[in-house]
């Protein structure tokens, strides 16, 4: 079976603010052009970034089950309806599984993620240190996190760089995670794109943590640093802790696939080492089953 652990909904221009639209638009030229398109900028509106529900089903089609979520971020911009989210995957309840994103510093953080499990039923929880600029190392959120553990739900984080500039980046690396694990070891931990650049990191952090793991989504497009990531996911003998994921509408599901196939081009004709096709497999088919007994 195959898992896509993360997609996105909304970011309908209503969505954004103007400078976090702009910076979004500047960064899509620029994975498209990583693409290798011709693309120039007149060829984009803010409607390009869109995700919605029809076009998001449609690229869904090669996975049999996907998460979906939006965003909560005011400070950078971005701000997501969780109900939006919640009412596309009831219309597909057989594939969609709908995750919340609360922002913890907001006063009624709390009574939000009740609402969004107990009502809306999202069962899990997208969070960005460096978009909802909090601190994760700060236990003032602990409260917020010990809720996430009691209700069982698994969340996902960005930790790693990203492109708007009222993003702050002290908070988004990997290894300021390392107290949220060891406080609540049971919490489900997804760090989402290998943490790029920090993807040593990533290794190290997942390979101590029983209950984290990472995603691959949109590190494709940076084939050496992607080799190198992987390779070193191997080496520590984490590979079984990596996920599938598309990072839509940055990305699908079948050229996350095909990039992960493509993995070993840049060092054909050498000595390097390359990704074996079982752990290529295990990546597409099985790594989801140990955080995700339930979808079995």
């Amino acid at each position: 079976m195959i898992v896509d652990v993360h997609t996105h909904i909304g970011w309908y221009p209503d969505h954004w603010s103007e400078e976090a639209a702009q910076e979004a638009l500047a960064s899509k030229l620029v994975k498209m052009k990583q693409s290798g398109g011709e693309v120039h900028s007149a060829h984009l509106d803010l409607h390009s970034y869109d995700s919605r529900p029809e076009d998001h089903w449609e690229a869904a089609g090669p996975a049999d089950k996907v998460v979906v979520f939006g965003i909560q971020a005011e400070p950078t911009g971005i701000v997501v309806p969780n109900r939006l989210v919640a009412e596309y995957v009831a219309t597909h309840p057989e594939k969609l599984i709908g995750w919340a994103s609360v922002n913890p510093t907001a006063p009624d953080a709390i009574d939000q993620l009740t609402h969004c499990v107990e009502d809306l039923g999202l069962e899990g929880l997208k969070l960005g240190p460096t978009y909802q600029h909090f601190d994760p190392t700060d236990r003032t959120y602990w409260e917020f996190f010990r809720k996430c553990a009691g209700y069982g739900i698994p969340t996902i984080w960005h930790q790693g760089t990203t492109f708007p500039s009222r993003a702050r980046l002290r908070w988004a690396l990997p290894l300021q995670l390392e107290d949220v694990a060891m406080e609540f070891p049971e919490l489900r931990m997804i760090i989402a794109h290998l943490g790029h650049p920090w993807e040593e990191d990533v290794v190290a952090l997942i390979r101590k943590s029983p209950n984290m793991y990472a995603d691959i989504s949109a590190v494709h497009y940076r084939p050496w640093r992607y080799w190198q990531a992987m390779v070193t996911a191997m080496e520590y003998g984490v590979d079984h802790k990596l996920l599938l994921a598309s990072d839509y509408p940055s990305g699908t599901i079948t050229n996350v696939i095909n990039g992960l196939r493509r993995i070993n081009d840049i060092v054909e004709g050498t000595r390097l080492p390359t990704i074996p096709e079982e752990i290529q497999d295990a990546i597409i088919y099985e790594n989801w089953r140990r955080p995700f007994p339930e979808w079995e």
